[in-house]
Parts: structure tokens; sequence; C-alpha cells
């Protein structure tokens, strides 16, 4: 068995990020307009990448046999984290992957899952190895494409082009304002997007042809996690 792993974050406020990280805001009165463009204002933008400071919000994965056979997709999405990802961990005790198929997994997604966990003491059901330059067990595209050097990091949608292959149907900038307008279950679709993309770039760059997103997401459960 092989999966497609993809999640979406959002930022803790930047009072709370504050706080954590032990720094005065600039502006404390004004939390909204804390001089753009300051250090201060850069290091909040990067903890968005971060697990010990933003969280997860959405897990999707795309199950496929190891001949690459679709076998269904699931999207755990909402306010619950330590929910998720028990539910998550679970699913992975069960389906046991041989491959989890990323883009840019080493450096963002597994971490960042790695990190959560630990803060919501939910325990990992398998050891997953995040040793790099090597393609098992994590198949990441965005480290292979560009051998592993970050000059040659190329997103998702670029790779995607590239390789002439459906592109995402929007960016990651724009999970925070759906999020805050109460869209978990198109936060959802996205994220199920995302799989279906780097799935498709993985297939051209094993040189099999990719199979339509309607095949591959047609089986998908997207569910609510309170």
């Amino acid at each position: 068995m092989k999966v497609v792993l993809d999640i979406e974050t959002v930022m803790m406020p930047k009072d709370e990020w504050a706080k954590m990280a032990g720094v005065s805001l600039v502006l404390p009165q004004d939390l909204l307009e804390v001089a753009e463009g300051s250090q201060q204002d850069k290091d909040y933008d990067k903890s968005a990448f971060d697990g010990t400071y933003s969280r997860i919000i959405c897990i999707g994965l795309v199950l496929l046999t190891d001949s690459l056979d679709p076998q269904g997709a699931i999207a755990w999405y909402g306010s619950n984290e330590r929910e998720l990802l028990r539910l998550f961990w679970e699913k992975i005790g069960h389906v046991r992957p041989s491959l989890y198929i990323t883009h840019n997994g080493l450096g963002f997604d597994l971490p960042f899952i790695k990190k959560r966990s630990i803060i919501h003491q939910v325990k990992p059901t398998v050891e997953i190895s995040l040793a790099k330059f090597r393609t098992e067990p994590i198949y990441d595209t965005l480290a292979v494409w560009s051998n592993w050097e970050s000059r040659g990091w190329v997103k998702l949608n670029v790779l995607a082009r590239a390789l002439n292959v459906e592109t995402k149907s929007g960016s990651g900038k724009q999970v925070g304002e759906m999020w805050d307008k109460g869209q978990g279950k198109e936060i959802a679709e996205y994220c199920l997007q995302d799989t279906y993309v780097t799935y498709a770039c993985y297939s051209r760059m094993v040189y099999r042809q990719p199979l339509s997103r309607e095949v591959v997401l047609f089986h998908r459960e997207l569910i609510e996690v309170a």
C-alpha cells in the first residue's frame, strides 16, 4: 500500500505566538498592525511553517495499491487537532504504507505532524524515517525533482505545469481565510486536490500516466472532527 499525504495548517494568533516565543510585540495595543515588514513580522510569518507554533486543521490521504490503483481517499478536518492526529495514526497503523508520497513532506508535512503529535501526546502507530537523500519510505517530489538542492525547489503548481498534469485549485495562503469563514469542508476538498496533484506528479516522475482526478478521488470521505 502507498499513500499520498498532505496537510493544511493555520497560524496561532500573533499575541499567542509572541507569548510562546518570549518576545514583546512592537505595538501591543494594535496586534493587527505590528510594524509590517519588521523582523518581528517576518519571524511571525515564518512560524506558519513550524509545528511548534502553528496547528493542523486538515490531513488528507489518497490510498493506492503498490501498482498505483486507487483505493479511496480520506480527509479529516476540524478544530480538534488531537483527534485529527489520532485518526490519522490509526489509519496509518491499519494500512501500514510501504511508501509515503508527498511534495515537501520531508521538510514540512511529516516533521509538522511529528511535532504536533508530541505536543498532543498522540503516539505514532508506526515509525516513519525522515532520513534525506533517499526515495523510501518517503518519495518527496520536491526533493527528488531538485536533486536535494534547495536552489532547485519548485512549488507544486510549477512542477505540475512542467509535467503537464492538473494543477492546484488554490493556494495555501487562502486556507487561513477559509478557516476564519468556517469553510472546513472546502479546505478538505482543497487538501485532497493537492494530494491528487502530488499523485499525478509522482506518476509522471516514475514514467506512468496518471489517472484522472475523478477516478483517483471518486471514493472519498470528508470527516469533520470537532
